[in-house]
């Protein structure tokens, strides 16, 4: 019996893999819809691995700890090691060896892999695993394979899994074989949780520990683990603090997870345990990780969503509900290994009328990435490529417009040289901007860690009192006045690795983690051919050039407004200065970090992190967006025609001088409307 049939006689998927098979030896792309449970993840791999004699086989996965762990998962299958057959590559870590056919890895990383080589040598099969998340990359990914496909690779076989999405759109898009599976779960009981009107007033944190204690106290728990789902990391601290009591009297251990955890952490969460534990994690455990042993969901329905603000061009994360498909995904967690029961913190009427699907990322991220990934595919016409679900021509407008401002794309869409540089590093093209100018000013390295910074959450928690300026201040101190909030952040890390002082009790120990991390990967890369500045301000001075040059779309004049400062954007729409920002006399600045509250029926937008520039630097950097005006009116109380030259960035005037001699014809049309009009 074939290894695959073998491990998969007791799972659902067992039921496709004859038609698999098939469809395989036929040279056929597969799209398999198989609910979770079903074994998917675990068999699949070893079916091509069975079917296909030689050749690389790619599993995508969307989350870099789902791509380790499946990893792990289908190697104990063959009852080796991780990095013998089975192997994993994500981002700062790999497993691999000489012997290893299948690698799992995350959509990112598969697209650098084409980028360096777009026929894929060597690989016989991807695997589009999870595909229902769609993710960008996932969806650029997919267009890039199905058209070196058909133009390049017939021979290679595509496959998407998916749990929750309809598969006859994808099934279509790759001319493929559509497999559907049974899944495999336990009965789950599901409670609402707000019928009661007092829990639901509850900070979210209380709402958790109050769910606990109700499971606790009606033994609905045995020895089994409780999963809770929350929106991000700092929610997972509150509920540690919140859940602690209850958690100790149940002998329960309290345990996070998200991505930004350390591998040991991780696998303490995820791992066999001999006592019972309270998981408190982010999506990252919605999909492709089976915890054994979960018996009870606490689902707050919540998650942070990424999306983008078009007028300003800033980013946004907003705290959103989840959709019913992600409201399934996390109750069947309790099901997988035995019956079990899910409360969601919020009511039913509210559930069912939540959208079937999350939006997918193509519809509400920033295209500038993938435009950029496209142009080093040879891809000059964004719009006439074929994509799985086509953005919107207005956000790919807007992609391509900071494309070229950032110097990466020429006019005819091709790859500029700054872009090719840009392309080395894989953080957002505004962030490889950053290093890429870093790297031309002779503060690569500083650049390298300033965009790590950019790259993850503030390092300082928003809770609690400021902590800017020196480490050891204590919780009365004021904010500090400062050329860019993050010389502030970059100063802490400094002091930090050093020894001096001592961590302000709001530093993001987890966010620390992931900027030295990322820090040191982007260094790695960096070109260091040009000598540094001399002094440290003459860094300072260049970091801030290079913060422009990479956010071009984010320069703002800024005025004072009775007590508030704020930003108005060289392109469109206005922002406040936040509390925390230290940036608070220049009349120039970029906005490096913003958020968007909703106070009522109204949205406002506070800038948590600022730069100041000095406006001469636009003339430096952007010469081809700088325009020449002239204005002429005429003046009623001096009773004369006047005019005014301006060199304008967008709206924003940088400098204005008065026009000693005026276009006589256009003076003169001025005098005789003046004079029509009174």
């Amino acid at each position: 019996m074939p290894l695959a049939e073998d491990q998969a006689r007791a799972l659902p998927i067992a039921a496709v893999l004859p038609g698999l098979r098939a469809a395989l030896a036929a040279g056929r792309n597969v799209v398999i819809e198989a609910p979770p449970g079903a074994g998917k993840t675990s068999i699949v791999p070893l079916v091509l691995l069975d079917a296909l004699s030689e050749g690389e086989i790619v599993v995508l996965q969307p989350r870099r700890l789902a791509a380790r762990l499946s990893a792990e998962r289908v190697a104990s299958l063959l009852g080796e090691s991780v990095g013998e057959r089975v192997g994993y590559r994500v981002r700062f870590e790999q497993a691999r060896s000489a012997r290893t056919r299948v690698m799992f890895m995350t959509e990112g990383v598969l697209l650098r892999r084409l980028r360096d080589d777009p026929e894929l040598r060597g690989v016989a099969a991807v695997v589009l695993d999870e595909f229902h998340e769609r993710h960008l990359d996932g969806d650029i990914a997919l267009a890039l394979l199905r058209r070196m496909q058909l133009e390049r690779r017939p021979e290679l076989r595509l496959l998407a899994m998916s749990a929750t999405l309809d598969g006859e759109p994808i099934a279509n898009f790759l001319a493929a074989e559509r497999l559907s599976s049974a899944g495999r779960s336990f009965p789950v009981e599901i409670e609402y949780m707000p019928g009661r009107s007092r829990v639901a007033e509850l900070p979210l944190e209380r709402q958790v520990a109050q769910a606990l204690h109700e499971l606790v106290e009606r033994g609905a728990l045995g020895d089994g683990h409780v999963l809770v789902f929350l929106p991000g990391a700092r929610e997972i601290r509150l509920c540690t603090e919140a859940c602690a009591a209850v958690a100790s009297r149940a002998k329960l251990e309290l345990l996070p997870l998200h991505g930004e955890l350390s591998r040991e952490q991780q696998d303490r969460a995820v791992g066999p345990s001999a006592s019972a534990k309270l998981i408190l994690s982010t999506n990252v455990a919605e999909t492709s990780i089976t915890i054994d042993g979960v018996v009870a969901v606490i689902d707050s329905g919540l998650a942070r969503i990424a999306g983008f603000e078009p007028t300003t061009g800033l980013p946004r994360l907003s705290l959103g509900p989840i959709s019913r498909a992600s409201a399934a995904q996390r109750a069947g967690r309790a099901g997988r290994t035995r019956a079990g029961m899910c409360v969601r913190l919020y009511g039913q009427h509210d559930h069912d009328h939540r959208p079937e699907f999350d939006l997918p990322e193509v519809r509400r991220l920033d295209l500038a990435g993938p435009l950029l990934e496209l142009a080093a595919a040879g891809v000059r016409d964004p719009a006439s490529f074929a994509w799985f679900e086509a953005p919107a021509s207005a956000a790919m407008a807007l992609a391509r417009e900071l494309l070229l401002r950032l110097a990466a794309l020429h006019d005819d869409g091709s790859l500029t040289s700054t872009g090719a540089a840009m392309l080395r590093f894989p953080v957002h093209p505004r962030l490889a901007r950053l290093v890429v100018e870093g790297e031309r000013r002779g503060v690569g390295e500083l650049a390298a860690l300033a965009a790590a910074l950019l790259g993850e959450r503030p390092l300082l928690r928003s809770e609690g009192p400021s902590q800017r300026g020196p480490v050891d201040r204590g919780p009365a101190a004021h904010v500090r006045q400062t050329d860019a909030d993050l010389l502030d952040e970059i100063e802490l890390i400094e002091r930090l690795e050093a020894g001096k002082g001592r961590a302000p009790s709001v530093l993001d120990r987890a966010v620390l983690h992931a900027v030295e991390r990322s820090a040191k990967q982007l260094r790695r890369m960096v070109d260091s051919k040009v000598p540094s500045p001399g002094s440290r301000h003459a860094r300072e001075t260049a970091l801030r050039q290079c913060l422009l040059a990479a956010h071009p779309d984010r320069v703002a004049k800024v005025r004072s407004e009775d007590e508030r400062r704020v930003f108005v954007f060289a392109y469109g729409s206005s922002a406040e200065l936040g509390p925390q920002s230290g940036v608070r006399d220049s009349e120039w600045a970029l906005a490096l970090r913003s958020e968007e509250r909703r106070e009522g029926t109204r949205k406002r937008a506070l800038v948590g992190s600022a730069c100041a520039i000095e406006p001469e630097w636009l003339l430096d950097l952007f010469a081809d967006a700088i325009t020449d005006d002239e204005a002429i009116r005429f003046d009623a109380q001096r009773g004369r025609v006047v005019g005014e030259s301006s060199l304008r960035y967008g709206k924003l005037a940088i400098e204005t001088s008065v026009m000693k001699q005026l276009p006589p014809e256009r003076a003169a049309e001025v005098l005789f409307e003046a004079g029509a009009a009174s």
